[in-house]
Parts: C-alpha cells; sequence; structure tokens
C-alpha cells in the first residue's frame, strides 16, 4: 500500500548540523492538531519540510507533484508586509515584487498559507511561551498585544529586542513555536485559517 503524507513546506532554519531535526520537531509539535487529523482521514503522517530560503522553499512546494505525486503538499511562508483583510492569499505573494509567484496550475488559496507578517507575529500571541525560553532575561512589558498582524515587522523586532534585552534571533522562531499554544494563533486571521483551511483540505472537503 502506497504510504501518503502530508507535507508542509515552511521557510526558514538556521544553519548546523542539527538544525534541520531541531526545525522539523519544532514546527511538527505546534502542528500536532493537524498532524492527529491527518492520521485519521488516511494518510500515515504530516511531515514538516524546512525550506530555508524563502525561494527555495517556493521551488520545492512546487516540484513537490514531481517529488511526491502521491502527497498533499502546502506552503507555508512568511507575508513578509501588511496583508488587506480577505485579499486572495496567492494574490499576495504575486504582488510583492521580490517574489513575484505563480500559482501552480494544480494549487488554490488552500495550498498556501501565510504568518502575517513573519513568524515572530505568531510568537508575540504566548507570552507565556515567550517567558519560559528567555527565563529570567525576559520583560513582556513592552510587547503589543492587539492587532498584531497589522504591525510592522520593525515594530515587532524593536518589541522583541527590548523584551529579550537584544538576546532573540529569528533561528530561535522554531525553538519557541514548538512551546507555543496553537489556540494562540488561532486567534489572529491567518493563523486561524491554516489551521481551519488545511484542517478541511486534509478532511477532503471542498473549497467554499
Amino acid at each position: 500500500m502506497v504510504k501518503r503524507f502530508v507535507r508542509v513546506y515552511i521557510e526558514g532554519g538556521a544553519k548546523g548540523k542539527t538544525n534541520d531535526s531541531d526545525f522539523r520537531r519544532g514546527w511538527k509539535k505546534f502542528l500536532k492538531e493537524l498532524h492527529d487529523l491527518a492520521r485519521e482521514h488516511g494518510y500515515d503522517a504530516l511531515e514538516v519540510v524546512r525550506g530555508m530560503g524563502r525561494a527555495r522553499t517556493f521551488e520545492s512546494f512546487v516540484n513537490c507533484r514531481k517529488s511526491h505525486p502521491n502527497d498533499l503538499c502546502v506552503l507555508l511562508v512568511d507575508a513578509e508586509m501588511a496583508v488587506r483583510q480577505g485579499e486572495r492569499v496567492w494574490n499576495i505573494v504575486a504582488r510583492r515584487p521580490q517574489d513575484n509567484w505563480q500559482r501552480p496550475c494544480w494549487a488554490t488559496e488552500r495550498h498556501l498559507y501565510l504568518m502575517v507578517p513573519f513568524v515572530e507575529t505568531w510568537l508575540l500571541t504566548d507570552i507565556d511561551a515567550l517567558s519560559r525560553f528567555f527565563k529570567r532575561g525576559f520583560n513582556p512589558k513592552g510587547l503589543p498585544a492587539t492587532d498584531l498582524e497589522n504591525r510592522t515587522k520593525d515594530e515587532i523586532n524593536r518589541a522583541l529586542a527590548a523584551a529579550t534585552n537584544g538576546a532573540y534571533r529569528h533561528g530561535q522562531a522554531h525553538a519557541i513555536i514548538e512551546i507555543v499554544r496553537p489556540e494562540r494563533v488561532k486567534r489572529l486571521t491567518h493563523g486561524g485559517r491554516l489551521f481551519d483551511d488545511l484542517g478541511s483540505l486534509i478532511k477532503g472537503e471542498r473549497e467554499v
């Protein structure tokens, strides 16, 4: 019997011998709810694919139908900019000059998911997780708590730098996301969309 997987191609991942397994472990724990759902609907597992660079991640996703024809492949990347409410996700990456990504003919809206404006937004949803990670050096006083998806990257980066006394590095995101509570991320428009729409796709429901 042919094995089938849900493959989530995710942008990011620092260099290093153990970083591939660390990256996949962190994200897979965060996505456990979707992994369990995949198992319930005939898939062997949800697998996280570390894309590393942004362009490379997209290229791997585009080619997944050739390399893994039996699998369900989706893409999760930073939006890198503000997103207008209701805008179609493929239009967002198509109009961004640095991307100009065109939707593969086999893909729908449910094959692309965005972290708006970037993964650090999702980390800010769970102050307890940040506190556990940075311990006594962490001061959440200046961190934004509302309207997170409409904040600028600079604003979020400055707030994280201040809260962690300069200790936060982008390459730590996968280690923090491992302890972030998904229910917090679901409160965001695009965070909730990942779990709702990908869940619907896994279950084989028609796109509305």
